[in-house]
C-alpha cells in the first residue's frame, strides 16, 4: 500500500469514526419526521404502495428512490432513524472514495494523489454531512450517484478500449437514472457531458457513448414515467412537486423571506390553492402563478436572483431560524434553534468560508491551465447545474450540499497548487 492510499485510509476511518461519534452522542436530533419520505415508506413496507396519504391513494409528490431505500432499510433493522444513519455512512465512504478518484484526474500525474485525498478530506471532515448525510432525507445517495456517475465520465474520456467506455457509459446512465429518481436536476448534466466526451473523444465516438448512456437512463426511469402517468391520468414525469417548488421560490416574498435566513418552504404570502384540483393540476396552478408572479413583476426579477445565488453559495448554514408565521408541516425543524445547532453554525462557517474561497481559486486556476473545457469541465458541470436549477426554484444549503464536495476538488487543487508554488520559490538549503 502506497503513501497515498494510507492516508485515503486514513481519512476514511476518521470520517466513519466522526459519524459513528456523532450517532453516538446526538443520535436524537436524527429525525423520522424531519422530511415527507418516512410516510412513503411506511405504507411501502406495509405493502400499500407509493402514497404519503392514511386513506393510501397513491401519488407522486415526491421521486420513489429514497423511499424505497428506506423501506428496505426499516425492512431489515426496523423504523428507526439510527439504522438509517448507519447504512448512509456507507454512501459517504462511497463518494468520499469517487471525490479521491476525481480529484486525482484533476491533479494529474504530478500532483493527483495529493489533489484526490485533500479532496477526499475536505468532504469527510465537512461539519454540515455529519449530520446532513446521516439524516432521514436523500442528500447522502443523492451526493453518492452523483459523485459516482461524475467519476464514470472522466473514465469513459480515458477509455482506451471501446469495451471499457462502453462500460463506464453504462455506470453514467444507471447512476445518473437513479439520481434523477432522486432529484430530478441530475438530468441537466447529461448533455453537458455529452459535448464533453465530443471534445474528448471526437464526435462519432461521443455520439455512440451518449447514446448508450441516454438509452440506459431511459430504461431506469421509464418504468416509474409509466407508473406516475397510469396513476395520474396524463404523462407524468418523475414527481409533481416541481409547480410548488417553483411558486415557493418565485413570490412576492420569498427573496425577504431568504434575506432574513428562513426557508423559503415557509412562505406565508401564497395564494391560497382553488378545491377540487387534482395532483397534476394542483401542480400546474402553482406553475401558473409563479409565471403570472415572474411576468408580472419583471423589476423584482435580479433582486430575487441575486438573493437566491447568495443564498444558495452564503458560507453560512442557511435557513438560520425559523420564523414565527412559518408555515410548517412538522416541529421537527424547531431543534434548528437549540444550542447544540447553533454551535454548528460556527463551525461551519469556519470550515467552509476559506474552502470556498479556495474553490474560487481553484476556478482560476483552471483558467490559467486553459481547462474550464478540459479536465475541470465536470466539477464546473455540477456546479453550474446545480445553481442554475435552485436559481429557478429556491435555494438552501441542504440543497447546494450535493456541489460541496467538487467546490473542495477545486479547493484541494489549489492548495496543491499554492503549495508547490511555495516550494519553488524557497531557497534550496546549501
Amino acid at each position: 500500500m502506497n503513501k497515498a492510499a494510507r492516508a485515503l485510509l486514513l481519512v476514511i476511518v476518521l470520517a466513519v469514526g466522526l459519524r459513528l461519534a456523532y450517532i453516538a452522542f446526538a443520535g436524537q436530533t436524527l429525525s423520522l419526521s424531519a422530511s415527507g419520505y418516512d410516510d412513503y415508506a411506511v405504507h411501502l413496507l406495509a405493502g400499500e404502495g407509493y402514497t404519503r396519504f392514511p386513506d393510501l391513494h397513491p401519488d407522486s409528490d415526491l421521486p420513489p428512490l429514497y423511499p424505497t431505500f428506506l423501506a428496505g432499510v426499516y425492512s431489515v433493522f426496523g423504523r428507526s432513524a439510527i439504522p438509517v444513519a448507519w447504512v448512509q455512512i456507507g454512501f459517504d465512504v462511497i463518494t468520499m472514495l469517487a471525490i479521491y478518484a476525481i480529484g486525482k484526474r484533476v491533479g494529474g500525474l504530478r500532483s493527483g494523489e495529493s489533489v484526490g485525498v485533500l479532496a477526499a478530506a475536505f468532504t469527510g471532515f465537512y461539519p454540515y454531512l455529519l449530520f446532513q448525510d446521516l439524516s432521514v432525507n436523500d442528500t447522502a445517495i443523492f451526493m453518492m450517484l452523483l459523485a459516482v456517475g461524475i467519476w464514470a465520465a472522466y473514465r469513459v474520456a480515458e477509455a482506451e478500449r471501446s469495451r471499457s467506455a462502453l462500460l463506464w457509459a453504462l455506470v453514467v446512465g444507471v447512476t445518473f437514472g437513479a439520481g434523477a429518481l432522486t432529484k430530478t436536476l441530475i438530468v441537466l448534466m447529461l448533455p453537458l457531458i455529452a459535448l464533453w466526451w465530443w471534445r474528448k473523444v471526437g464526435l462519432r465516438r461521443a455520439l455512440g457513448l451518449g447514446a448508450v448512456t441516454a438509452v440506459v437512463f431511459v430504461a431506469v426511469v421509464t418504468p416509474w414515467v409509466v407508473r406516475n402517468t397510469q396513476v395520474q391520468g396524463t404523462l407524468t414525469l418523475i414527481s409533481t412537486n416541481d409547480g410548488s417548488n417553483l411558486y415557493q421560490g418565485n413570490n412576492s416574498c420569498v427573496a425577504d423571506y431568504l434575506l432574513a435566513g428562513w426557508d423559503a418552504q415557509w412562505v406565508d404570502c401564497l395564494n391560497p390553492t382553488p378545491d377540487g384540483l387534482n395532483e397534476t393540476e394542483t401542480s400546474a396552478w402553482f406553475r401558473d402563478q409563479a409565471l403570472v408572479y415572474l411576468r408580472e413583476h419583471p423589476a423584482d426579477v435580479p433582486r430575487l436572483l441575486l438573493v437566491k445565488f447568495v443564498t444558495l453559495w452564503s458560507p453560512e448554514l442557511l435557513p438560520r431560524a425559523v420564523p414565527p408565521d412559518a408555515n410548517l408541516s412538522n416541529e421537527a425543524v424547531l431543534q434548528y434553534e437549540t444550542p447544540l445547532f447553533r454551535a454548528a453554525r460556527v463551525a461551519h462557517l469556519i470550515y467552509f468560508t476559506p474552502l470556498l474561497l479556495l474553490g474560487l481559486i481553484g476556478i482560476g486556476l483552471a483558467a490559467y491551465q486553459r481547462e474550464l473545457t478540459g479536465k475541470y469541465a465536470p466539477i464546473l458541470m455540477v456546479l453550474v447545474c446545480i445553481t442554475a436549477a435552485y436559481l429557478i426554484y429556491h435555494p438552501s444549503t441542504r440543497y447546494r450540499s450535493p456541489a460541496d464536495p467538487f467546490l473542495f476538488v477545486l479547493a484541494a487543487s489549489a492548495v496543491v497548487w499554492l503549495c508547490e508554488r511555495w516550494q519553488a520559490r524557497r531557497p534550496l538549503p546549501v
